[in-house]
């Protein structure tokens, strides 16, 4: 063997220790998000698992790094495209097409309304796409292509039967506590925590220090771009994401209140469609 062969089959040899160290991380991290989160985080670290036994080591990696994702509040796991994975060609349309079933679902709110079977059906589209990339494990395939495929219609069930049969009365405001509001900014059409958000969120926290016990409050809205649906599951989003976020800063779930209004109750008056920064946000209010 050359030397330049020799020194190849050590930096592939050097490689493959690197993979596979995910899991272990995986395996201890606590999932502490939303119910959607949560069962997502485990959904994930059961295909780490699979992967890493067949010897796998880079998708293990990678499924283990999505449900380390899942697990931390401050974060959101989005579906994939479909074009993330090399497909094969006669299956890219029918995997473009489930997907976009899936995300329509999921964004009619499926992911509050039916978290497990939200969570199990995106970790399914996740296997599929990834046996179908291999392309060597027919039986898998379709065993994950049929988990989805049954998951998307009970999805649209739950969702249909969430449906109110009339027209909903508009929500009343939850009078918050005497004490003081944190508000926590979101961009457009997310349920991300950046930086700024974090922030306020550790001011909040330090607050709630005066007092013992604590009242939070905490109330999600969103801006009047997309449907009054849509808004609604979202602004319930990012409540949930405020709340798991203040859990691991200390505030007991016990002391908190959870609500979503969709595009009731803008901070600032706008036309249907317009995206104002203003409006798209989480109050945290604290007070004894």
């Amino acid at each position: 063997m050359t030397k330049k062969a020799l020194l190849a089959a050590a930096a592939m040899v050097a490689l493959t220790a690197c993979a596979g160290q995910e899991l272990g991380n995986a395996r201890n991290t606590t999932a502490d998000s939303t119910e959607f989160d949560n069962a997502l985080a485990a959904g994930y670290l059961r295909l780490s698992q699979a992967e890493y036994s067949e010897g796998d080591y880079v998708d293990a990696d990678y499924f283990a790094l999505q449900s380390m994702a899942a697990a931390n509040p401050q974060k959101v796991v989005d579906l994939p495209e479909a074009n993330v994975r090399n497909l094969p060609k006669a299956d890219a349309i029918y995997v473009a097409t489930a997907r976009q079933e899936l995300a329509d679902v999921l964004e009619a709110g499926a992911r509050v309304r039916a978290p497990q079977l939200a969570a199990a059906a995106q970790v399914a589209y996740e296997c599929w796409t990834q046996e179908l990339e291999e392309n060597d494990q027919p039986p898998h395939i379709e065993a994950c292509r049929d988990q989805l495929d049954g998951l998307i219609p009970a999805l649209r069930n739950a969702v249909a039967d969430a449906a109110p049969a009339k027209k909903a009365k508009p929500p009343k405001k939850a009078k918050p506590p005497k004490g003081k509001t944190f508000v926590v900014s979101f961009p457009n059409g997310g349920a991300k925590l950046d930086a700024a958000a974090n922030a306020v969120l550790t001011d909040a926290v330090k607050y709630s220090g005066n007092f013992s016990p604590v009242q939070v409050v905490i109330s999600g809205y969103t801006d009047t771009v997309g449907s009054a649906a849509s808004n609604d599951t979202l602004s319930k989003r990012r409540a949930a994401v405020v709340a798991a976020a203040l859990r691991i800063r200390g505030i007991s779930r016990d002391n908190m209140k959870m609500n979503g209004y969709g595009e009731e109750f803008l901070a600032k008056r706008t036309a249907d469609g317009v995206a104002e920064a203003k409006n798209r946000r989480v109050e945290v209010s604290v007070a004894p």
